[in-house]
């Protein structure tokens, strides 16, 4: 997954700068508690691989996705290898270097080698 919501976060819906969408979000709200009480809320579910083979990045500038919630995450699910990055909910997906530093740590658990970019 890429920038996942560990949860549904009410709180964003004042963030937003359009009327309509802030609108739009408030309505989703309830149907967004129903989901929250599903895997789709990540503290509510289990990984089924070993936690080496898990890796979450945290963008520390994320004005989307709490802190907090992947603080939690990551407690949850075992302390899995966790990258926090100066980046904010989509900037770290264009970072130089980046998804190369992702695939070298991702090489040895698909039993790959990795492939050197840029």
């Amino acid at each position: 997954m890429t920038v996942p919501a560990v949860r549904s976060n009410p709180s964003i819906t004042e963030r937003v700068i359009w009327r309509s969408v802030r609108a739009a979000w408030r309505e989703q709200r309830l149907e967004e508690e129903k989901l929250d009480m599903t895997p789709f809320n990540l503290t509510m579910a289990w990984p089924v691989i070993p936690k080496e083979n898990i890796l979450l990045i945290e963008a520390i500038h994320d004005l989307v996705e709490p802190r907090e919630s992947i603080e939690k995450l990551w407690q949850l699910w075992g302390q899995p290898d966790i990258w926090r990055l100066p980046h904010g909910h989509n900037s770290f997906m264009v970072a130089p270097g980046l998804t190369g530093r992702v695939l070298r740590w991702l090489a040895p658990r698909l039993d790959k080698p990795a492939v050197r970019t840029g």
